[in-house]
């Protein structure tokens, strides 16, 4: 991508046109005239995209599977080691031709590591697969050997029926008695494994199920009656709790609009349901989309990767991250949930014009609907706040994804030829000015879907939340947001008085960045100087503060309470690091304490953020979950 913006420049610069140009741009007050502008600087100086992306390639597999076999060979083989092994072996199955014997041997190998992973019944489906492909005969037994051993160590009772089959295989090769004889012995061995090798069968912690909201507000459908939304100048739209809320308290459980996985887990994720997935199953087609199943293979077709199959690998070699694919994502959203790109313009027409900004995207019903592209709509996109520099940046960006989708797929009924056709279409611009809208919008309301790996919290995806997205940012929240699935569950982790405003944070907490770093930080990305109480007070670092339980500075009446409880807190700081998971009445005694010492003692107070800290852990553990398996 910098290479593309890099040499736009030359050539305009080249052609003594640069201040005409920037001059020019500065003058567009739309979006729409953004994009139309670009789009005929890239006509006028022949700087036109081609299709670039890895496609499915025999010795590229045959690469990446030999590079996923050299490391299996290492010494010692380490859980970090097994799980490279997985991921090279993945993608040797997404970059091989479909059917083709590459294909059939990416996954007998893969299934190779998934048994030295303990995942036995992952094993015998890579097994199963293989075997349906073009999988070499010679090599075969090695194939049935494994899933004996995987069926007798789960106690399978289609043991017999694998080993039947493995030897009516055997009967039908063209080789010597003397090895059909050895053949025959391995596998009646590999069907009494001993209960050494049974005792490794591994059980991985299941993610909690959804919690439900007990009330519902009438004008956030997925959040509770304990919020209300307001709106001023200062703060914009914001929620206020309409009653005193306790922490533990579930504000909202929502859904996210869109959701799109990291590219960093493409081997080990589904890019549909964003799910674990250690057998992955690739698109026919391209390199990047792969599945946990052929049912979300179909869902995610029908969505939007029949769209995005052919031009999203061109914008990965092009390193756009996934915000812009994000952006493109959304727009092919918009389109298929409207009756026609007109709707769509109208709907942001009303949008843009709405009299009351605190119901500004608000469906025709009243309500603030976290699955409607309306709300999305609404969302704050800083355009003003944009410099033209940036702002030239992302309109270039937005054209070339706008390029990729009208010239190389049916977005728009039949493909358009040439940059002039896209320039000359009301309907191509209109969707180029929402994919630049969505990239503005993205940089400042994107959301993680995040997940547990270790004692770690990692991206697992980006989602677009609408909700989520209308909470301001302070430097000491009140409230945790939880992965769990594609839904962000809202829990307040202190007690929240009624008329205060709720906080989420944004990434900038008081105890970890000094308050110099968090501001510029927050303006930087968002636009704003955090005027919360931890900055305005200038709140010491976590480690600045002085660990104390003293009972005396809490409420007489509860002294005896909080003794015993603050002496199980060693206990649950061991649970937290260990990554065990809190059982309810251990969060309800965090809660107690919680409740307890923040009406007791002043913030801020290292006891209290402690506490905080072991309530987060116990919550997000209840979410998603990256477990790897000991070897």
């Amino acid at each position: 991508m910098e290479e593309w913006i890099t040499l736009l420049h030359s050539k305009v610069i080249a052609a003594d046109k640069y201040e005409d140009m920037f001059r020019e741009f500065k003058s567009l007050h739309t979006n729409n005239e953004r994009v139309a502008y670009t789009l005929k600087i890239m006509l006028e100086y022949n700087h036109i995209p081609k299709l670039c992306g890895d496609v499915k390639n025999a010795e590229n597999s045959t690469e990446l599977r030999n590079q996923g076999n050299n490391k299996f060979k290492s010494k010692p083989l380490t859980n970090s080691l097994c799980m490279d092994v997985l991921q090279l072996y993945t993608k040797s199955i997404a970059y091989a031709p479909y059917p083709s014997e590459e294909l059939a041997l990416a996954y007998g190998n893969r299934s190779a590591i998934l048994k030295r992973l303990h995942k036995y019944e992952e094993c015998i489906q890579d097994i199963d697969t293989a075997l349906a492909l073009p999988f070499p005969n010679n090599l075969k037994y090695k194939l049935y050997q494994r899933k004996i051993e995987c069926l007798s160590i789960l106690n399978n009772p289609k043991l017999t029926n694998a080993i039947n089959e493995a030897q009516y295989w055997l009967e039908k090769m063209t080789i010597d008695n003397n090895t059909r004889k050895k053949m025959n012995d391995m596998f009646i061995s590999a069907g009494r494994v001993s209960v050494s090798d049974k005792s490794n069968k591994q059980s991985i912690t299941k993610q909690s199920s959804l919690p439900e909201l007990k009330t519902h507000n009438p004008e956030i459908p997925c959040a509770s009656d304990a919020v209300t939304l307001k709106y001023n100048e200062h703060y914009g739209r914001h929620f206020v709790a309409a009653r005193d809320i306790h922490p533990g308290e579930i504000i909202a459980v929502e859904k996210a609009y869109s959701v799109m996985l990291d590219p960093d887990n493409l081997q080990t994720h589904c890019s549909n349901c964003l799910k674990v997935s250690w057998t992955n199953i690739p698109c026919n087609y391209c390199t990047y989309a792969i599945y946990c199943s052929e049912e979300c293979k179909l869902s995610d077709w029908k969505k939007y990767h029949d769209i995005e199959c052919c031009i999203v690998p061109s914008l990965l070699k092009m390193n756009f991250t996934r915000k812009y694919l994000m952006s493109l994502r959304l727009a092919i959203q918009a389109i298929r949930e409207s009756k026609s790109i007109e709707d769509i313009r109208n709907e942001l027409i009303e949008v843009e014009n709405c009299n009351d900004p605190r119901t500004k995207g608000f469906s025709k019903n009243g309500t603030f609907e976290s699955n409607a592209y309306r709300s999305i709509l609404s969302l704050e996109t800083n355009v003003e706040k944009n410099s033209v520099i940036t702002l030239f940046r992302r309109s270039f960006e937005s054209s070339i994804i706008l390029y990729y989708l009208a010239v190389y797929t049916d977005m728009f009924r039949t493909p358009l030829k040439d940059l002039s056709q896209l320039i000359n279409n009301i309907d191509v611009v209109f969707i180029g000015e929402l994919i630049l809208r969505h990239l503005l919008m993205i940089g400042v309301n994107a959301h993680s879907i995040a997940e547990e790996r270790g004692i770690n919290l990692a991206d697992r995806g980006v989602a677009v939340m609408a909700f989520l997205s209308l909470i301001n940012h302070s430097c000491c929240a009140q409230i945790l947001r939880n992965s769990v699935s594609n839904h962000m569950v809202v829990y307040a982790i202190f007690p929240i008085k009624k008329d205060e405003q709720i906080f989420d944070d944004y990434g900038q907490l008081f105890g970890i960045k000094p308050k110099a770093v968090r501001q510029a930080e927050l303006l930087d990305q968002y636009y704003f100087k955090c005027n919360c109480v931890a900055c305005l007070e200038n709140w010491p670092l976590y480690h600045e503060l002085k660990l104390s339980y003293n009972p005396i500075q809490l409420k007489v009446n509860n002294a005896e309470r909080i003794n015993y409880l603050v002496k199980k807190l060693k206990t649950y700081h061991v649970m937290a690091v260990k990554g065990y998971i809190f059982k309810e009445h251990e969060r309800d005694e965090l809660l107690e304490i919680m409740e307890i010492m923040y009406e007791s003692v002043p913030m801020p107070n290292a006891a209290i953020c402690e506490v905080a800290e072991f309530l987060k852990r116990a919550y997000t553990l209840s979410g998603n979950r990256f477990d790897i398996p000991e070897l």
